[in-house]
This record gives structure tokens, sequence and C-alpha cells, in this order.
């Protein structure tokens, strides 16, 4: 097994590309075209967890749908209307264009019946040497199925989710069977999965710990590969001088999900502002017009007006502006810098 001890997800790019240079990997087919697989499990542990912006120019990661996509699951969603607005190949991955089977949030919070992360919450408040807190997303039910069943195209990639409480901080380690290192691993699941790990923390009142994340069948796609690879060879992944993020130089740092506002409040704010997005994606004008208060600052100062940036870009084609509003508002420096280099690309 290979294992990468990585500082943030910005360094765990650039180590994982150099690793597929090497003799571990195997060709294999895919619905999707030919992919390389690394031979063996790769476990990948990432001490800052809340460093997750991505910042790699030649990745060109979308921070706008990353960022919403995390808040998202933690609402419980699974419609496909709300999060293609940020990304339109999400349509594909939906069997009916409506919902999506395999939704990561609707399954926390109320696919099994049950409310997961509320179960969790609760039993580690209570002995914070639980180690019986595991979040479920496979249904063995009905995600594995006989080959002459009808699946959906949308399964679950990260099947589990273990949460301990170590030290008075909250370590995760997730569980994934089929991890593309490019587009998941290495890109939206470390977002969505250190935004879990900071809200289950901040509901229960401790620090940010250690996330692991266990890749059975790490793999990427041989063409997007070979194209990212051309782009980024100059980069050392093993100097002690590289690979420097906006972080590491301290240009810039994560805004905490979580202050000494309400935790309480925190979910309701969350619906809250889910809802005004709902309101800004079909509204044309007036887009300022549906935003309430916030308890948590959180949503005041990074939610809110990332989104209303994106409105200002994705809808009404006013880029420029919508950098000028991010500027002004946008509280979290990580978030404004990634959102405002790939809002510049666009205009460039």
């Amino acid at each position: 097994m290979r294992v990468q001890i990585v500082r943030n997800v910005h360094e765990a790019l650039i180590r994982g590309l150099d690793a597929f240079k090497g003799p571990h990997v195997r060709k294999q087919k895919s619905r999707n075209g030919e992919t390389l697989e690394y031979k063996t499990p790769v476990t990948t542990v990432y001490q800052f967890p809340m460093e997750r912006v991505l910042f790699w120019k030649e990745r060109d990661a979308n921070p706008f749908f990353h960022f919403f996509e995390g808040l998202w699951m933690l609402g419980g969603r699974s419609d496909v209307d709300s999060v293609s607005w940020f990304n339109e190949r999400m349509k594909t991955y939906s069997d009916d264009g409506v919902t999506f089977n395999g939704a990561y949030g609707r399954r926390w919070r109320n696919y099994f019946n049950k409310d997961q992360l509320s179960l969790i919450i609760e039993r580690l408040k209570s002995d914070p040497d639980d180690r019986r807190c595991v979040l479920s997303m496979w249904d063995s039910y009905k995600d594995l199925l006989t080959l002459d069943e009808t699946n959906s195209v949308d399964l679950p990639c990260n099947t589990q989710v273990y949460f301990k409480i170590r030290e008075e901080k909250l370590n995760m380690t997730v569980c994934c069977r089929s991890n593309d290192m490019i587009w998941g691993a290495y890109g939206a699941n470390a977002v969505h999965f250190s935004m879990l790990q900071e809200y289950m923390a901040g509901m229960l009142g401790v620090s940010v710990g250690v996330y692991t994340q266990i890749s059975d069948s790490l793999h990427v796609y041989t063409e997007v590969y070979k194209k990212l690879q051309e782009r980024l060879d100059h980069i050392d992944p093993f100097s002690p001088f590289s690979p420097e993020s906006p972080y590491t130089l301290d240009f810039v740092s994560s805004y905490p999900m979580f202050t000494d506002a309400d935790t309480e409040a925190w979910d309701s704010d969350l619906q809250q502002f889910l809802a005004y997005t709902d309101q800004l994606r079909t509204k044309s004008d007036q887009w300022d017009e549906f935003e309430l208060l916030y308890i948590n600052p959180f949503f005041t100062n990074v939610a809110v007006p990332i989104v209303q940036t994106w409105k200002l870009h994705r809808t009404e084609k006013k880029t420029q502006n919508a950098l000028e509003h991010l500027e002004r508002n946008c509280h979290a420096t990580d978030w404004a810098l990634a959102c405002a280099e790939w809002l510049t690309r666009r205009i460039k």
C-alpha cells in the first residue's frame, strides 16, 4: 500500500501525479475510456484538511462548484438542478434528470431513515472514546446487484466514513472503492469531506484533526492524466521548497465554518442559504433581494458572496463585476483567491 502524508490537497495532487509515473500502475478499460490504476490501495493523510482549496492553474478546478457541492451535501440534498448550475456535466450522472441516486448528502441525512450525522454527534458527545461511529453511504440492497439487474449510473464511490475523537480533535477516515485521482480524490473529495469533518468537529465543540483517505482503486483517465502531467512536469514534488501553495506561503488562510456563534442554528442557516441559492438560480433580476440574516458569519461573509459572484458571472455574464463583488465581500482569503484566479482565466 502506498501512503502519502501531505499538508493539503494542493500538495497531494502533485505527489499523486508523480506516483503514476512508476511501475506500480496497470492499464484498465472503463465505461469512460482507458484508465491507469495504481496496483495497491493508496492512503492519503491530510495534516491540514481545512486547507482544502486547490490552486494549480494547470488543473483549473472550479472552486465555485467545489464550495457549493460541499454545502449541498451537508444540507442532505440530492437534486440535479441546484448543483448542475455550477457544473453542467453533473446532469450526466443522474438516472432521471431530477435527482442523484448516490448523492452523499442524502445518504448521510435521510436515506437510511435516520440522520446519521446527528446520531454520530450524539454518540461522540456522550462518549468521546466511542469506536462505533461509522457513517454509511453504500446500500448493499440497492447498490450491489446481480449482473442481469439494471443498476444506476450513479453509485457511491466513497462507501464509509469513520469518526473518532482523540486528544480533543476529531479524526476522520474515508474509505473509497473507486477514486478518480484528478477529479475526485484530489479535487472534489478533498473539499466536501473536509467540510464534513469541520462540520462534525464544530457541532462537537472540538478541533479538526487528521483526515485520512483510503482509496482502494486510485486511478486516472489516461488522456486527462497525460495532459495534466505535461503541464505540471516542471514541478519537483519532493523538493523541500515545492510544491508551495498560497497556504504555505501565508498568502491565504481558511475561514472557519464555525465561530462562537450558535452552533444549534448552523443547520437552519444552511437550509436558508440553500433556499437563497435556489432563488438566485431561478430569478433573473433583483438578485440580491432575497438575502436574509444569518446567525453564523460563515454564511454572511463567505457563502453568500461566493454564490452572488457566481450569479454575476454565470447568469448575468458580468465577470468583471463578479470579480469586484468577490473582492469586496468574500472574507475567506483562500476561496476568494481561487475564485478570482478562475474567473480571470475565463476572461483571458
